[in-house]
């Protein structure tokens, strides 16, 4: 059994309330969230690299590989989904979001943005102005 963080719970949240169709689209959208404001944020990832698909996290990858090897969530060609294991460790602590609720409601900012469409919030990542400052395989936010 691994230990959760607010990490973990903010990606059970994101899978609770969202579709995604594919992992990178997390990242993508976690790097969207982490780059919106030039403060870091308590629960902002900022580990992100630039890889072929977008924004990549190494810390977010092992977030998911833990969620993954837990059975909370389920990569499959349908998308990311939460299981219903997932669900029910989400309803026992996801009031430990509370306190991040301006990253939780940037994170529904951006969602809206870009609509349903997980191609458009993708393509917003290629033309992010800090996204396309690095080269591939570096760090995006230097500390």
């Amino acid at each position: 059994m691994i230990s959760y963080t607010v990490q973990h719970v903010l990606v059970l949240r994101l899978l609770m309330c969202y579709p995604f169709q594919s992992v990178y689209t997390i990242h993508n959208l976690l790097f969207l969230v982490s780059a919106e404001k030039t403060d870091r944020q308590q629960l902002g990832f900022y580990d992100f690299m630039r890889a072929k698909t977008g924004g990549y996290s190494r810390v977010l990858r092992r977030i998911i590989e833990e969620l993954k090897k837990e059975k909370l969530v389920e990569v499959s060609d349908k998308g990311v989904q939460i299981t219903p294991k997932g669900k029910t460790i989400y309803e026992n602590l996801g009031s430990s979001l509370g306190p991040f609720s301006s990253f939780w409601n940037l994170c529904v900012d951006v969602i809206a943005r870009y609509g349903d469409d997980p191609e458009n919030l993708n393509r917003a990542v290629f033309n992010h102005l800090v996204f396309r400052r690095v080269k591939p395989s570096e760090y995006i936010f230097l500390p």
